[in-house]
């Protein structure tokens, strides 16, 4: 009877480990917090991106040219009071179309790392938590998603659902899949031996609570970073879709576009070509740094995790 009582506690004490170490509200967080509020660079890169990001959201507040008005007396006029970024080949006010570009590249990032982190989560979740036969079906599949180079990817989808429609975002979430999944397989795995799994296993704990209650909690400040460095990758290839003339059809503007359709004028007007990809370089970089410092300030090698 002692015996039984005695392995009643340890389960007990296991379980109750579990539900501190799974807390949402944590010290781990607060602490995480408290440390990226340290380093200064990846703070400074975060309010770069929002003020960049709200900037681009609340376009029509900001500026007060329409980004298809065609002037031909103002073509490719250099940057002034009345025209702050300039004018474009066909007298469009660079700044209304950078904003309104970004809009629609920033929404595109963002909804690709989205729904790429969800269905990661959905594929990498099961197989690193079962494993066996479904990890050795699921693996093999990633790693064939992931040696596709995107542009094959890209230009397949255009071709199948339509050129200029938006499509190559579908592309981009599937290539993306692969390095959500492998990820939260990877974290899975980590944590999957603990004792405070096994203990909610003995307990009776259905599958899809533990992975919920207890697994998600803990894997989650890696897919968060890997969401933003997601979210810079996606953008990136984004702009880089829409200079190769395979992205969002004009007039609708995007920041990988507005360096394609006016890359011939660099010689006369470099600052159609400079700013835009200034504006594309400081958004990502700024977007990069920032993971990294969330990285560092949420490492999930701490014991706390």
């Amino acid at each position: 009877m002692s015996n039984i009582d005695s392995s009643a506690s340890s389960v007990g004490s296991a379980v109750a480990a579990s539900d501190h170490i799974a807390s949402p509200a944590g010290n781990h967080w607060v602490e995480g917090l408290r440390r990226l509020g340290k380093n200064k660079v990846a703070t400074i890169c975060f309010f770069v991106f929002i003020i960049i990001f709200l900037a681009c959201m609340f376009a029509p507040v900001i500026t007060k040219w329409d980004y298809t008005t065609i002037n031909k007396d103002f073509q490719l006029e250099p940057p002034s009071l009345n025209h702050l970024l300039g004018t474009d080949n066909l007298g469009r006010d660079v700044f209304s179309r950078l904003l309104y570009g970004g809009r629609i590249t920033l929404r595109i990032a963002v909804t690709t790392a989205i729904l790429a982190a969800a269905l990661g989560c959905a594929i990498g979740l099961p197989a690193g938590y079962f494993g066996g036969r479904l990890d050795a079906l699921v693996s093999p599949v990633l790693d064939l998603i992931g040696s596709i180079p995107v542009i094959l990817l890209v230009i397949v989808t255009e071709f199948a659902l339509g050129w200029g429609r938006g499509n190559f975002m579908y592309a981009m979430v599937i290539a993306a899949i692969p390095q959500f999944a492998r990820l939260i397989r990877a974290s899975v795995m980590n944590i999957i031996g603990r004792e405070y799994i096994e203990a909610a296993r003995a307990l009776g704990v259905s599958h899809k609570m533990i992975m919920l209650r207890h697994i998600m909690h803990n894997i989650a400040p890696a897919l968060i970073v890997r969401f933003t460095t997601g979210v810079a990758e996606a953008l990136l290839t984004c702009t880089i879709m829409g200079y190769l003339g395979i992205g969002i059809n004009p007039p609708t503007p995007e920041w990988g576009y507005i360096v394609f359709s006016t890359k011939s004028y660099i010689r006369r007007a470099p600052h159609l070509v400079v700013i835009p990809c200034v504006l594309i370089a400081v958004t990502v970089i700024s977007l990069s740094l920032f993971g990294d410092g969330l990285r560092d300030a949420l490492d999930p090698r701490d014991g706390r995790v």
